[in-house]
């Protein structure tokens, strides 16, 4: 391990972020990031989508493909849903980040969405694959691990959750008390 030493430096205040708005800009690109996260969570979410349709279209269970019982169709389907809904919401911030930097609404919407879009379509698949999915040897289980992790990193969901209402509210609200 090296030490570290740190002497004070002195910095004029007309270059400090906040008194140029570069904060505000800072925060704006921000935004651009969380496209990405919201992005790498859903295409790992289809990831697993496509892993268990495989296994459920191979697998067999009381003669039958998994894929021919009703109620996997409907996960498949409700998982479907999941995806395709998210995925329009993505392309819809992220062709806003073309035009312009992106409204910190459009990504939290979109990361929000993808997020749990992809962390709940792989636990679904994960179910799908049973024992097989929970295994560290299945890539199932490394993308929930992923998806799951995603949901923190770049702003968790109830922080999402907050800046949406902001939106919805034309206002922010402090989440600690007043002194």
């Amino acid at each position: 391990m090296v030490p570290a030493l740190f002497r004070p430096v002195l910095h004029p205040t007309r270059e400090c972020p906040a008194r140029t708005r570069g904060f505000k800009k800072q925060m704006s690109g921000f935004n651009v990031e969380r496209i990405g996260n919201a992005a790498r969570s859903l295409a790992v979410g289809r990831h697993a989508y496509n892993i268990a349709r495989e296994h459920a279209q191979t697998r067999k269970q009381f003669d039958r493909r998994l894929c021919e019982f009703q109620g996997l169709q409907w996960k498949f389907a409700d998982m479907a849903v999941k995806l395709e809904a998210a995925q329009l919401l993505l392309y819809k911030a992220a062709s806003a980040a073309d035009n312009d930097l992106p409204s910190a609404f459009d990504t939290a919407v979109a990361k929000l969405t993808c997020n749990q879009a992809g962390f709940e379509v792989s636990n679904e698949a994960m179910q799908v694959m049973g024992a097989t999915g929970y295994s560290d040897e299945c890539l199932v289980e490394y993308c929930m691990r992923r998806t799951r992790g995603w949901m923190i990193a770049g702003g968790s969901t109830e922080i999402l959750k907050n800046r949406i209402a902001e939106s919805v509210f034309g206002e922010r609200f402090p989440q600690r008390p007043n002194k």
